[in-house]
């Protein structure tokens, strides 16, 4: 049954006595004052029954609890530690000072009825509201922001051969539960026992410097998980696909399949063992433990395992009004526009202008956020690599349709480009680019001359990096760093690294939602 904090309160309890103690504008003692305003009861009565059980511990504490273990990093047990402990958590919660809130348990269920109900954008919404209520978010149309950060997954990271083994052990394990058998039994049936060390690689007597032994290894892998999958459909008959006892056993069967597929070459050019694959592939799977963590890049040097976070800041106050947690190799802009809108939707503002960075600057990510009648302010990609002569170092006569280079030579014949994107495409002489003396400035091409291409797109995107050169627009792109504000906020309240494991909970269960959703509101 639902549990309901009584509003009358009690003039002697913390919350109200000792709240000065504590701070009236401090972050626990807003929570003290405003926590049964934002957060009702009746608003998680989906999450219970009514005819059945005790009363629960009030959602409204535990949605103010979840929101003071995000804001001072905590685990679940410091959590309900500090609960009983500490004045500052007893004044938030409105809790006796001889009272805890509730054991470790009770605090990660609500949190998962939050997950699987998807409830926790109430909390969110809460959140906005009280902005709002605050006079946070006073204009009628929207100016956002928009930008990314990497989350760290708590997925243990594995190599090719620490990866195939942990696979292969965790499709053993199902396979001995599902059918109630022995594991060292079955693993000594097998011939696995080298996967149930302390360490796959340890365990072997390897040269690991010398190519020929490590490919030995990989075909004593590719033999192992043979076997195991063999295992695996030996323990599935008699089974229906869709049994709900096998699940767990045909998803850890999956991974193992594309385990091997991703790292392992099995049937190499050269007809010898198989060897690791060269190359990574795009969604290579880096953790059994996590398989959704993915191998993403902030930057050209910088590379982490994990998720990326996108988030939407309204630029005048800060407020963070939408985010989305994604694998980590997906690129910044996808999923740029839907965010963009459920930012504009739950500020009730007009969305007006959407500031990003590069990433968000190419014409098609512009023209979905158009789409929804606002204008974009971001920087165009680069078109030409540093150093190198760009559309603007060359002289066009649309007219006559000729091109002359920075040289001062002219193109020698042109051709129509017709399709999504029409234009024209010049082509100058080899004789004049092969001894020109700003060739290393022209092309990289050893062998052919100078192709200018000018299409409707190239042309748009080089009146934009025309456009961004001006005052008007420095001035107005400068309000973007709001969001990067934000997200250093959220790096001091431990975003950087997930408590969870997979996408849904990292999202909706601690970094993104519902704790610092909210707490990016101050």
């Amino acid at each position: 049954m639902l549990g309901h904090q009584s509003p009358q309160g009690d003039f002697f309890r913390p919350d109200h006595a000792l709240r000065g103690h504590v701070g009236e504008g401090s972050f626990y003692g807003l929570l003290a004052e405003k926590g049964q305003v934002w957060f009702r009861d009746e608003d998680f009565a989906g999450l219970c029954r009514e005819d059945f059980g005790r009363p629960s511990v009030p959602p409204s504490q535990l949605s103010v609890a979840l929101l003071l273990q995000a804001h001072d990093s905590v685990s679940d047990e410091e959590a309900i530690a500090r609960s009983a402990y500490d004045l500052r958590w007893k004044v938030a919660l409105g809790l006796e000072l001889d009272e805890k809130l509730c054991a470790k348990s009770t605090l990660q269920r609500f949190r998962a009825q939050l997950v699987l109900h998807e409830a926790t954008g109430q909390i969110f919404d809460r959140g906005v509201e009280a902005c709002r209520a605050a006079g946070l978010l006073r204009r009628t149309t929207l100016s956002a922001a928009i930008d990314t950060t990497p989350i760290l997954g708590r997925g243990a990271v594995r190599d090719t051969y620490n990866l195939v083994s942990d696979g292969i052990r965790h499709v053993v394990d199902e396979v001995c539960q599902l059918k109630g058998w022995a594991r060292e039994e079955i693993v000594e049936a097998e011939g696995l026992s080298r996967h149930f060390a302390a360490s796959f690689k340890g365990s072997l007597e390897v040269d690991w410097s010398d190519a020929a032994e490590r490919r030995a290894v990989v075909g004593q892998l590719v033999a192992d998980a043979r076997v195991t999958l063999a295992l695996t459909t030996r323990a599935l008959r008699g089974y229906a696909k869709d049994a709900a006892p096998t699940q767990a056993l045909r998803e850890a069967q999956r991974l193992l399949a594309q385990l091997l597929a991703q790292d392992v070459d099995e049937e190499p050019e050269d007809g010898g063992g198989p060897p690791v694959r060269r190359g990574t592939p795009k969604d290579r799977i880096v953790s059994t433990t996590d398989p959704e963590m993915r191998h993403g890049r902030k930057s050209q040097s910088k590379g982490f395992e994990g998720y990326k976070a996108a988030i939407v800041a309204e630029t005048e106050s800060g407020v963070i009004l939408a985010t989305a947690v994604r694998a980590g190799n997906v690129h910044d802009r996808e999923g740029a526009a839907a965010l963009v809108a459920e930012a504009a939707e739950r500020s009730g503002q007009e969305l007006e202008e959407v500031l990003g960075d590069t990433a968000y600057g190419d014409r098609e990510t512009r023209e979905s956020i158009e789409a929804l009648g606002a204008e974009v302010v971001a920087k165009a990609p680069p078109g030409t690599r540093k150093g190198m002569f760009d559309r603007t170092d060359f002289r066009v006569d649309p007219r006559r349709v000729v091109a002359r280079c920075p040289a001062g030579k002219r193109s020698i014949r042109s051709k129509a480009l017709s399709g999504n994107d029409p234009g024209w495409k010049y082509v100058f002489s080899r004789k004049d680019c092969r001894p020109c003396p700003l060739r290393e400035k022209c092309t990289k091409s050893r062998a052919a001359a100078r192709v200018l291409q000018i299409t409707e797109k190239t042309e748009a995107l080089w009146r934009l990096r025309k456009q961004q050169k001006t005052k008007r627009f420095r001035k107005r792109y400068r309000k973007r760093v709001v969001v990067e504000h934000r997200i250093g906020r959220l790096v001091q309240l431990g975003v950087r690294q997930a408590k969870y494991f997979g996408t849904a909970k990292t999202d909706r269960s601690g970094e993104v939602s519902p704790c610092w959703r909210s707490m990016g509101c101050w």
